[in-house]
């Protein structure tokens, strides 16, 4: 088993930090961006806890095979995943190739477990029921934080052991025992598990946000206004203030300002200097205004864009 800790100084660098997620990260609120990863990695099982101190939109597609469940460590989370509202500590979960999304707090501290479908769904039916196995696909299960306390105790011990010997977590006693130690310590969440139902109301919010974000990926060369925006869907202005405050608890204005930032960035960091100039990609996604630009730029990421490290 490979055991790896990572900290990262940008959100699309930790989405591709974890093998098998196809996975894209934005940030989507100022300031510079920290994350840390600390994972485990072996045949059939993937286990890892990431830490992020800035809101950031999550969207992918989950591991080929694998079954994965995840939960706030540290902190209730107060977030959107799969267009479900996450208010408090839940188990997160998400079947083979799943696609995924996920609007985390502005500090989030969770870890994840990965197993093949056919072994996690037997071990579920084993340890809590068959109809914890049905819970598990409605993808939001709350729990109680005396449970979360149980998990992160049992987890504390090895981190200090990654961080005081990290050559004696790959013994393959100590690997194995780990692994089955993580896998009952987060199976154990589901005896606190409540019977969950789906919230219509949030997932009609999430699924204007999801949207409004493909009408701005298709005009990229355009920025759309929150009126364009609610005659496109329809929808009042005030329905579309509170869509993005249920869903990423930012405005709209916020959101979509970030999502044309984003990328951006990446156009940037993926390209040399003489390649493209920094005006050339603002203007590819609407910022014709140099330095409103270059302020919006610095107040979401910490640094202007002719600090952001170019393609060699």
């Amino acid at each position: 088993m490979e055991f790896r800790s990572t900290t990262l100084a940008d959100a699309h660098d930790l989405s591709h930090a974890v093998p098998g997620w196809e996975q894209a990260y934005r940030q989507i609120t100022p300031g510079r961006f920290e994350g840390t990863l600390f994972q485990a990695n072996g045949p059939g099982f993937q286990f890892y806890c990431e830490a992020t101190n800035r809101r950031v939109a999550q969207t992918g597609v989950s591991p080929t095979g694998l079954w994965s469940i995840g939960v706030p460590l540290y902190a209730p989370m107060h977030g959107t995943f799969q267009g479900q509202a996450v208010d408090g500590y839940a188990i997160m979960a998400l079947g083979e190739r799943e696609e995924f999304q996920l609007y985390t707090p502005e500090s989030m501290h969770y870890v994840v477990v990965s197993l093949p479908a056919g072994i996690m769904e037997e071990l579920v039916g084993i340890t809590a029921g068959d109809a914890a196995v049905r819970q598990l696909r409605k993808h939001v299960l709350p729990v109680s934080g005396e449970s979360v306390a149980v998990l992160r105790a049992g987890l504390a011990r090895y981190f200090e052991a990654g961080e005081s010997n990290p050559a004696g977590l790959v013994e393959p006693s100590v690997t194995q025992f780990f692994q089955d130690e993580v896998v009952s310590l987060m199976l154990g969440l589901l005896d606190s598990a409540a019977d969950a139902t789906r919230d219509f109301t949030h997932s009609t919010y999430s699924d204007i946000v999801r949207r409004c974000e493909r009408l701005v990926h298709d005009q990229a060369d355009r920025p759309l206004t929150v009126l364009d925006l609610c005659r496109r869907l329809r929808c009042c202005r005030r329905t579309l203030q509170t869509s993005f405050h249920r869903v990423a608890n930012v405005t709209p204005v916020e959101y979509l300002r970030s999502i044309r930032l984003n990328a951006v960035r990446q156009l940037l960091r993926s390209t040399a200097s003489a390649e493209l100039l920094i005006g050339d990609a603002a203007a590819r996604w609407g910022f014709t205004h140099l330095s409103c630009f270059a302020r919006e730029y610095r107040e979401l990421f910490g640094e202007l864009p002719s600090q952001t490290p170019r393609k060699c």
